[in-house]
C-alpha cells in the first residue's frame, strides 16, 4: 500500500476488525518485573532468505532471532527421548515419505490417486515395513506425525498424496526467525501514516468498466480499482457479494482449495525453566489420538 501511495495514487484500507493486522496479532504479557510478548497469530519469519519480510524486517531494522535448530523431545514421563531411538524413527519416518513419493509418481497419470489421503499411505507404508512397532518408537513416530500436520495446519488425513507438498519447489531458503518484540512491529511501521477506515465490513463490491463500488456498513465506497484480500474462508462462506457473480473458474477454485485450522496457547512463565539455549522442545503422548495436542513449544 505504501509503494502504491509512493507512486502517487489515492489508496485507503477497509478493514473488517477494530484493529490492523489481521491474523497477526502480539500480545504484550506482564508479572511484577517480567514482561514478555506473544504472537497469537503468524509469528515465524520462514526462510528468509529471499521472504520480503526478512528483506523488510532488515530495512526498518527490526531485530532477527535465529531458531535454533536444537530442539530436544520429552517423553510423557518428563524423561529425554534416548538419541538414538530419535535418530532411527526419523530416519524410518523420512523412508515412509520417499516410498510415498515414489507411489505417486507411478500413480500421476490416475486421477483416483489424487483423492488418496497422505495418512493413508503413511500407515499403510508403515505396517507393511514394521516401522515403530516398539512403544516408545510409535510415540516417537506419532510426533513427527503431528509435526507434519502442524506444518500444514490439518490432519495429515485431510492432506492429498500428491498435492501435500506441492510448495517444497517454492521454498526460499535462509533461517526460519522470530522479531524480537513481536510481527506486531511490522503492523505499526506498515500502517503509519495510512488510511485505514476500522469496523468496516464489505458486504458487497460491484465492479465493470467504470471502476468499482464496495459497500461495507451501510457506506459506499467508489474506486478505479479493489484489491481484495480477505481470508480464503471468507470467500468459501460467500461473506461478501460480488456484482457481477465470480467466474465459475473462480467459484470452483475457491471450492476445491482447503485451508486448516492451528490453534496456540500462549503461556507466560515467571523464569526460563527450559534454559537459554533452546527456542523449542517437543513432548510426546501415550495416546495417539493427541499427538497433536501440546507437542510443541516455542
Amino acid at each position: 500500500m505504501m509503494q502504491l501511495i509512493f507512486l502517487g495514487f489515492k489508496v485507503v484500507v477497509l478493514e473488517g476488525r477494530s484493529r490492523p493486522g489481521g491474523r497477526v496479532r502480539t500480545k504484550k504479557m506482564s508479572a511484577g518485573v517480567c514482561v514478555a510478548a506473544a504472537d497469537l497469530g503468524g509469528n515465524v519469519l520462514t526462510e528468509i532468505n529471499g521472504n520480503p519480510l526478512g528483506v523488510l524486517a532488515r530495512q526498518l531494522g527490526f531485530p532477527l532471532h535465529k531458531v535454533r535448530d536444537i530442539c530436544p523431545l520429552y517423553l510423557p514421563n518428563g524423561r529425554t527421548v534416548n538419541p538414538e531411538i530419535d535418530s532411527k524413527v526419523e530416519v524410518s519416518f523420512n523412508k515412509l515419505l520417499d516410498s510415498v513419493c515414489k507411489l505417486r509418481q507411478s500413480m500421476m497419470e490416475e486421477a483416483k490417486s489424487i483423492g488418496v489421503p497422505l495418512g493413508t499411505a503413511l500407515e499403510a507404508f508403515r505396517q507393511v515395513y514394521r516401522v515403530a512397532e516398539d512403544p516408545q518408537e510409535k510415540i516417537l513416530l506419532d510426533w513427527l506425525l503431528a509435526n507434519l500436520a502442524y506444518a500444514n495446519a490439518t490432519l495429515i488425513s485431510n492432506l492429498s498424496m500428491v498435492f501435500w507438498d506441492q510448495d517444497d519447489p517454492f521454498e526460499m531458503g535462509g533461517d526460519h526467525c522470530f522479531i524480537l518484540g513481536g510481527n506486531d512491529l511490522f503492523i505499526r511501521a506498515l500502517s503509519e501514516n495510512l488510511p485505514i477506515f476500522y469496523n468496516q465490513t464489505v458486504e458487497h463490491i460491484k465492479y465493470g468498466s467504470n471502476g468499482v463500488s464496495i459497500s461495507a456498513n451501510g457506506q459506499d465506497y467508489h474506486a478505479d480499482m479493489v484489491l481484495c484480500t480477505v481470508p480464503l474462508g471468507v470467500l468459501k462462506k460467500k461473506s461478501i457479494e460480488f456484482i457481477p457473480d465470480l467466474p465459475e473458474r473462480k467459484k470452483d477454485a475457491i471450492d476445491r482449495l482447503g485451508f486448516g485450522l492451528l490453534n496456540k496457547v500462549a503461556i507466560f512463565f515467571p523464569y526460563d525453566f527450559w534454559g537459554g539455549e533452546i527456542d523449542t522442545f517437543g513432548h510426546l503422548s501415550n495416546k495417539s489420538s493427541m499427538k497433536g495436542e501440546f507437542f510443541l513449544f516455542y
